[in-house]
């Protein structure tokens, strides 16, 4: 009886020890400080190709001051910068800062010089100093202006060894850059080169910091999945690791940048910053190539920057075969469970075309995937509230005889065939679910500004109409009142956790009451105390939770019928 009644206390306990040890105890990513990959010269290591300091902070009084070639496919448009050519500029079409149709759309990619530069580069490394090789102040020349996602542009740079060094960029529907590199060499002489690719940002973007979303330099190195911190670059400068195909970026939590080579080659993957500048750098060295006296070489590397759309990531992967490329979106460490719980609330929305119907229909699929276990656990809660009489009476007669106690209570649950402890396991299995899909509806951009019905226009975040606005009626920013906004907006709860509070203190009648009067009153306040902790949650999780508790009402009370026609 006793599990029975801490039943939502352990729900709440089990909550605070996830969340808690991932916040005071996360895991640790493996540093690995030098390379073991033969195939990689030690001696070459690609030094940060930045341009020389600017003093312009606009953005577009930056791009005024370069040659560029426009790219624009209908999803994303921008330039890439023919001094060094560079994919420095880069705007997001479909996406906005906030749900206001009015606001800016989200701009990722910025150039070398103006406020938050971030930039993805190609070129070649060389140890040979007698080769001159272009750099972030050579200026290339485009065979075309712009490109549309159909067609592709030849950017070219010779020096005075005739020596030519081409890329054919190319771009397609979504946000994959394909960039083919060659060097042309009509010269007499010999060298060696190696293929580098990059992803360069200046500063530490704003970040949410919260424990179970990664945000920052990424990689798959030898299939498996690497995550650091912007402060453990900082610590460490520089980390190195070897490679066969694989990965590597810089992650937000909606968007990314990636360096994708070919998924067979060995490379050397390095993660560093550059205190003087404020730089993080992420790229990709791979294998030394052989340039011989009149002939050309070439290489290729694909180039991701875009949202981390589920299903055009796994379309990436799939097509390219990227090793473990669906990693980018952050389904953590119940991987196993987010993104297949993800994969079904987006086939259900194929269907409902609304997230938030979809949701009500998963906790229903969820409701019958539990149901045999729950019936269980129903019918033994139906009879444990017969007994509730019977067990009230045994605790007055034996009063602080446990002993006793306990072995009366024993034969009465045999006697009756009724089991404590039955009603815990289907909510216990439930807890992993409700993480799981916590997580999908805070990582996934396919939640971002997804709308429901009425005044969840977001379900990704928590409902608008807080109880200090009267629900709406006044329009004022609670967290803004001075000295106390933080504990207002913690009290100021939505229609949806008022409504989930009432279902769970409504489920608690239909549930045996505890004998205990102390703890009867806790239970009491269970409600209350759910409804503003969940206040803050996403308006997703709410409406799950909520249509659980309906669903879980509607079952319970026709068992607690059957059984009661059967006595």
């Amino acid at each position: 009886m006793e599990n029975q009644k801490n039943l939502f206390l352990a729900i709440a306990i089990s909550m605070v020890i996830i969340f808690g040890f991932q916040f005071l105890m996360p895991p640790e990513a493996p540093v690995e400080k030098t390379t073991t990959n033969t195939n990689v010269d030690k001696g070459v290591d690609l030094i940060s190709n930045l341009a020389p300091t600017i003093t312009f902070e606009n953005k577009e009084k930056v791009l005024s001051n370069s040659e560029r070639v426009t790219f624009d496919n209908g999803k994303i448009s921008g330039s890439i910068n023919l001094t060094g050519a560079i994919i420095d500029d880069l705007i997001f079409l479909n996406y906005r800062e906030f749900l206001d149709i009015n606001s800016a759309k989200i701009n990722f990619l910025n150039p070398v010089g103006s406020e938050d530069a971030y930039y993805l580069d190609t070129g070649w490394a060389s140890n040979d100093k007698n080769i001159n090789f272009p750099n972030s102040d050579s200026i290339w020349s485009a065979n075309r202006n712009s490109l549309n996602g159909t067609n592709s542009v030849t950017l070219s740079w010779m020096n005075d060894q005739n020596i030519t060094f081409e890329k054919s960029i190319s771009l397609d529907e979504n946000y994959l850059f394909n960039v083919e590199q060659k060097i042309i060499n009509k010269s007499d002489l010999m060298f060696e080169a190696y293929p580098y690719g990059s992803s360069n940002r200046k500063g530490e973007p704003e970040m949410q910091k919260f424990f179970i979303l990664h945000e920052g330099p990424i990689s798959i190195t030898d299939s498996v999945l690497k995550e650091y911190s912007y402060e453990d670059l900082r610590d460490d400068q520089k980390i190195k690791f070897s490679s066969e195909g694989g990965w590597i970026g810089i992650t937000d939590k909606y968007w990314q940048t990636a360096i994708i080579p070919s998924q067979n080659e060995k490379i050397t993957q390095t993660y560093s910053y550059e205190l003087n500048q404020d730089t993080y750098q992420t790229n990709i060295v791979g294998t030394k190539i052989s340039v011989a006296s009149n002939s050309q070489i070439s290489h290729n590397f694909k180039l991701f920057a875009g949202p981390k759309i589920v299903k055009v990531i796994n379309e990436y992967m799939k097509e390219y075969k990227i090793k473990e490329f669906d990693r980018s979106v952050d389904f953590g460490w119940l991987y196993f469970l987010t993104k297949p719980i993800f994969n079904v609330l987006e086939f259900i929305y194929g269907y409902v075309g609304n997230f938030g119907y979809a949701i009500m229909l998963f906790t229903l699929l969820m409701r019958i995937c539990f149901f045999p276990l729950a019936q269980q656990s129903f019918k033994s809660m139906a009879k444990m509230k017969k007994l509730a009489p019977e067990m009230k009476r045994l605790k007055e007669q034996y009063g602080d005889d446990k002993a006793g106690l306990q072995k009366e209570m024993m034969a009465l649950y045999k006697k009756e065939k009724a089991n404590p402890i039955a009603g815990c396991l289907p909510i216990l299995l439930q807890i992993p679910v409700f993480f799981a899909l916590y997580k999908v509806l805070f990582i996934t951009i396919e939640m971002r500004h997804a709308p429901f019905i009425g005044w969840i226009h977001d379900l990704s975040a928590p409902d608008p109409l807080g109880l200090l606005t009267a629900f709406g009626l006044f329009d004022y920013d609670v967290g803004a009142v001075p000295i106390i906004g933080g504990i207002l907006l913690m009290i100021n709860i939505g229609v949806w956790p008022i409504l989930m509070g009432l279902s769970m203190f409504l489920q608690q009648k239909l549930n045996p009451q505890p004998v205990d009067k102390v703890q009867a009153k806790i239970f009491m306040f269970l409600p209350l105390v759910f409804t503003f902790v969940l206040g803050g949650f996403a308006a997703g999780l709410v409406i799950y939770w909520t249509t659980n508790n309906v669903l879980s009402m509607a079952q319970q009370y026709v068992i607690q019928r059957q059984v009661n026609k059967t006595s």
